[in-house]
């Protein structure tokens, strides 16, 4: 076999079309049409990554004559260069803070039904409320849905030169130091504003609709540190940690978001309470405390 037909026959039992393969070796479709139709060869670079890629000998694909009845390892993986990278990062990046600022925004939506609470808007409230979940749930299903090129290879192993690697890792390094702070910060603000809460229930305050929603708002802030960093921090652990997490990763595999059944649950019943018997407030509490159990019960599930 000619080395085009050797290069279909390896891309298609890989399940990738030409332009799959193009984005991989990150050269154009029409290159890799014209390597498989004999009418060129790529460059040893190329060569060298098709090879690693496909996991044959360079002599098999460029002798003719090669025993066909080679060997190829059960190893699959990913060829990141630093392009790729830098793109699945910053894809990622956009992906985490589309939905954190999502599901802190349904928090916020909270304060419409909390503020109107004894006013002559109270009735309109609920279905402010409900409009701000509708948008909110719409961001999410399009961030989710949006076409990723990258969005199937976290299934598989990947491999990078030490250099990218050596660079990640003080990316990451630095990234840590960052989630740390947002997180403390995050934890100190709850128990601040409970703090605010538990001291101005017993004074002229009390009945103030000002004291759910600064802790609303507070929520609101610490949900969205916590979403946004919760997601890159599992980005470059798949980069830096590549195998360990890929290994977690089909071990979870079967497991669902905590979070993507207990959040629909509870706004659910909320808006019951709300239009049914006028629960409003302090309906609200349901939020904080079913955000803060989710969270206990993910943890505990995907800790190592």
């Amino acid at each position: 076999m000619s080395f085009g037909e050797k290069l279909q026959q390896l891309r298609k039992e890989k399940g990738l079309s030409q332009e799959d393969l193009a984005y991989q070796l990150n050269v154009s479709r029409q290159a890799v049409s014209k390597w498989e139709s004999q009418n060129g060869y790529p460059e040893m670079e190329k060569m060298i990554l098709i090879s690693e890629l496909f996991q044959v000998s360079l002599d098999y694909l460029l002798k003719e004559d090669y025993d066909d009845s080679f060997q190829k390892t059960d190893t699959s993986y990913y060829l990141m260069s630093k392009q790729k990278i830098d793109d699945y990062i910053q894809i990622k990046k956009s992906f985490a803070l589309k939905m954190a600022l999502s599901v802190s925004f349904m928090i916020l939506g909270l304060l419409i039904p909390i503020l109107c609470s004894n006013t002559p808007y109270e009735t309109w409230s609920g279905f402010g409320f409900l409009i701000i979940i509708d948008i909110s749930i719409f961001v999410i299903m399009v961030a989710a849905l949006s076409k990723n090129p990258y969005q199937n290879i976290e299934d598989q192993e990947i491999k990078m030169s030490f250099s990218d690697l050596q660079e990640l890792q003080e990316q990451y390094h630095q990234f840590h130091s960052h989630l740390t702070l947002a997180i403390a910060g995050s934890v100190l603000l709850i128990i601040v504003s409970l703090a605010c809460v538990a001291l101005l229930t017993e004074t002229h305050f009390a009945n103030s609709q000002w004291i759910p929603a600064q802790f609303m708002l507070c929520v609101a802030i610490a949900v969205f540190f916590f979403i946004y960093y919760g997601i890159l921090d599992g980005v470059y652990k798949f980069l830096v940690h590549n195998k360990e997490y890929v290994k977690d990763k089909q071990i979870q595999k079967q497991q669902s978001s905590i979070f993507g059944i207990t959040m629909p649950l509870a706004a659910m019943l909320y808006c019951v309470m709300g239009l049914t018997w006028n629960w409003w407030h302090p309906g609200w509490i349901i939020f904080p405390i079913t955000a803060f159990i989710s969270l206990g019960i993910d943890y505990l599930i995907h800790r190592k």
